[in-house]
């Protein structure tokens, strides 16, 4: 029992996680977008039925104050806001303060968010979304970028023109170009090139939302020789990536190919920050990344031919992409699983598999991958999920190991786009995850597993998750992974920041549209948000190596409890034998033992939230149950 209730107590926390501090002292609001009349300041949690409203100071010149004489803890989120209601304690739950304000008074704010206060520094909105709120960032007041002439000198610097200064205006077609690179004094990397003997190379646009969605560009190089530009990886091919939607200090994609290290996938990309001079116009900072392709250095499988047709040869050398976008004259299309809307429509979801290597099929070809990921969609979702099957085609120690990345990532659009796989030649070899490259969509979800609730749908995941053998794998591994992730990452947040500190300064000097004037509170929040994570996925996965060897379980538990919300009854569906089923109170107390041997249950408690737990022989599961 005491187990049960410090588990309850856990449970409890998460209810509320991720809670932030508001520091003592002053804190700022930038008006000169949202133009409120008078700009309040709201917080709360979703607990107790009390949310705080202040108003703000005037200081002029569209920026508003409000000091703090003291901290105040346990904070869910914060909003700025133009409202009619009267500064004092209002009783409601921060939840329903905010959509009294937005959805059912109409009036304007910004976006609910759970990102670090810092004193002394002033939140600028960014964007507006629907017309009635408005995203924004922690900035520094004042943003020196006096030192940029026109970089910062700090980082290498690609000096990179066009031929004729052409613009680079497609994906699809290279323009002629050549480059340099100078890096500064007592460097760790080599100069490439100079402005009287320069590198030839093409260039043209790269990306899919990156490239169509911002001004600053993404690209990629594709050189005439082979070469290792500033250390990393020798080839012809490299990207230089803009990462123009990364607000969180330029950390998502670093942290992620860290994490890629640390749990040891056998390839991860090389990146080096650097300024782009582009036609001698500073671009500001962009990151000098592998090109993902079939090389000796990068994914290292036996590379396969275009439009090859003997059977031993078509087995592997395959590279392949989950995408998200319809291209199919580059990719194979396959049926994942049918189901029915809830219109009684029929529906079947389809991948699009965009094959990177080989880059032209043959009938031979196309018919083999066509078959083989046809096979292993149907193992996934194998009513029996207890088989093995599907770990005939995919290598599970490889998945178990992408995903704890995705997952420590909390990567909403990890298995839905950008998400790679490779086969190498053999007729029993299998789909290996990795490597990994797009983390645009982190830091995205709270207490909730990235297949729970996709914002942008995944593929697969959902289906593996639910199989005994891989979420013991995922926990096992997880102990090892576990010890000192989070002093492992703050190192390497620590050392990048420190490294592009000032670049990031003349970058937004650049781009002030895109964030980021202040990289230190970036990187406060980004590792916040991962501490958060690490011991949400520590409530899940457990701190202790588990007890029972992988291939000791037998019993996959499927239970679903409804209706959730209830009046009075509750009834349960599963295959697993109920050991015991009690209702406690979110203060952890105990206020109704529920009879196991039945399957519906009378619930004859006030109104409220409450946490239904379940015990089976090889679980505890925890429902939260709302009582009307």
């Amino acid at each position: 029992m005491k187990k049960i209730l410090l588990f309850i107590v856990a449970m409890f926390t998460m209810l509320n996680s991720f809670a932030i501090t508001i520091p003592k002292g002053k804190i700022y609001y930038n008006n000169s977008l949202t133009k409120f009349d008078e700009v309040k300041f709201a917080y709360g949690d979703n607990v107790s039925k009390e949310t705080f409203l202040v108003t703000m100071t005037n200081e002029g010149d569209d920026i508003w104050s409000y000091t703090f004489n003291n901290s105040i803890s346990n904070v869910y989120r914060y909003i700025f806001c133009e409202t009619e209601l009267s500064a004092g304690v209002h009783k409601y739950t921060f939840t329903e303060f905010k959509d009294l304000i937005a959805l059912d008074r109409g009036e304007i704010r910004t976006a609910t968010t759970d990102k670090t206060i810092i004193t002394d520094y002033i939140f600028v909105p960014i964007a507006n979304e629907n017309n009635n709120w408005y995203q924004g960032n922690w900035e520094k007041r004042n943003v020196n970028t006096n030192g940029c002439k026109p970089h910062s000198s700090t980082l290498p610097v690609i000096y990179l023109d066009t031929e004729n200064k052409v613009e680079i205006t497609s994906k699809e077609e290279y323009v002629n170009a050549t480059f340099y690179i100078t890096v500064p004094e007592g460097s760790e990397y080599e100069a490439v090139g100079s402005a009287d003997e320069p590198i030839v190379t093409e260039i043209k646009g790269r990306g899919n939302y990156s490239w169509n969605g911002f001004d600053k560009k993404p690209y990629r190089l594709k050189m005439e020789k082979k070469a290792s530009l500033l250390g990393m990886t020798k080839d012809k091919s490299y990207t230089l990536l803009a990462h123009a939607d990364d607000t969180n200090a330029f950390l998502r994609n670093t942290i992620g190919f860290e994490m890629s290290r640390i749990v040891g996938l056998k390839y991860t990309p090389d990146q080096v920050p650097v300024e782009l001079v582009l036609n001698g116009s500073y671009h500001g900072l962009y990151f000098l990344t592998d090109h993902l392709k079939v090389s000796s250095e990068r994914v290292k499988i036996t590379e396969q031919d275009d439009l090859e047709t003997d059977p031993s040869s078509i087995t592997g050398g395959w590279f392949l992409e989950i995408d998200n976008y319809n291209e199919p004259e580059t990719q194979i299309h396959i049926p994942e699983k049918t189901y029915t809307d809830i219109f009684g429509r029929e529906r079947t979801d389809m991948i699009w598999f965009t094959y990177k290597s080989p880059e032209e099929l043959s009938d031979e070809q196309t018919e083999y991958i066509t078959d083989f990921l046809i096979k292993t969609n149907a193992a996934i979702y194998s009513e029996n999920l207890n088989s093995k099957e599907w770990e005939k085609y995919i290598d599970m120690d490889t998945l178990v190991n992408f995903y704890i990345v995705q997952e420590v990532m909390a990567n909403g659009e990890s298995f839905h786009g950008s998400c790679y796989m490779h086969k190498d030649r053999g007729a029993d070899t299998k789909l290996i995850f990795g490597p990994v490259w797009d983390f645009g969509n982190s830091y995205r979800l709270g207490g909730e597993f990235i297949h729970a609730n996709p914002p942008y749908g995944d593929i697969w995941i959902d289906q593996i998750y639910k199989y005994p053998r891989f979420q013991a794998a995922v926990k096992e591994r997880w102990h090892s992974v576990r010890i000192g992730l989070l002093e492992k990452l703050e190192k390497t947040a620590n050392e990048f920041i420190s490294t592009i500190e000032a670049a990031s300064e003349c970058n937004y000097s650049r781009w002030p549209e895109y964030g980021n004037s202040d990289v230190q509170s970036g990187k406060i929040n980004t590792l916040n948000y991962l501490k958060s994570r690490i011991e949400w996925l520590d409530t899940q996965w457990g701190t202790d190596p588990p007890t029972a060897n992988v291939e000791d379980v037998a019993e996959n538990i499927v239970m679903k409890v409804y209706p959730n919300p209830t009046t009075d009854k509750l009834f349960v569906d599963t295959s697993a034998k109920i050991i015991k089923a009690n209702m406690f109170n979110l203060s952890g107390e105990l206020v109704l033992k529920l009879d196991e041997k039945e399957t519906e249950w009378d619930i004859s408690l006030d109104s409220g939230t409450y946490l239904l737990v379940i015990e089976t022989e090889n679980s505890v599961n925890v429902n939260k149950i709302i009582v009307k």
